[in-house]
């Protein structure tokens, strides 16, 4: 009956910890919750990523020829608008900045693709992983 009683009390106690432990971190501020996004590819990355409470569309490139253009296109999945952001390609590792959306709608997917267009016909094209807020 004792050990019932302990069990019981120590099962309480870690409960209220784990729910106190919820609500602290719960309510600590406007954070702002996503899943998925990142980057894909390898000397073409298109990556969607959020920073604080704004979703940010950006790409890398290493080429060792910098005669092309990029387009670094951001797509919100569930209402099919987007954003394009155009610049010329970088010689070597290059970090290029697309669209910033602040305060993203809540449950639309996003995913950024990177398009870099060579001339005569010659498009590589990337995508980033989907990204939900």
């Amino acid at each position: 009956m004792i050990t019932k009683r302990i069990a019981r009390a120590s099962t309480l106690a870690l409960a209220t910890a784990a729910l106190a432990g919820t609500f602290t971190v719960g309510g600590a501020g406007n954070a702002f919750a996503a899943s998925g996004g990142g980057c894909n590819g390898s000397t073409q990355q298109a990556c969607v990523s959020v920073n604080g409470s704004t979703l940010v569309a950006d790409a890398y490139t290493n080429f060792a020829n910098s005669n092309c253009t990029v387009d670094l296109v951001l797509y919100d999945r569930s209402t099919g608008y987007r954003w394009d952001t155009m610049a010329g390609c970088g010689l070597g590792w290059s970090h290029y900045v697309g669209t910033q959306v602040p305060n993203p709608t809540p449950g639309h997917v996003y995913q950024t693709q990177l398009i870099v267009n060579w001339g005569a016909g010659n498009v590589g094209v990337t995508w980033s992983p989907e990204l939900t807020a």
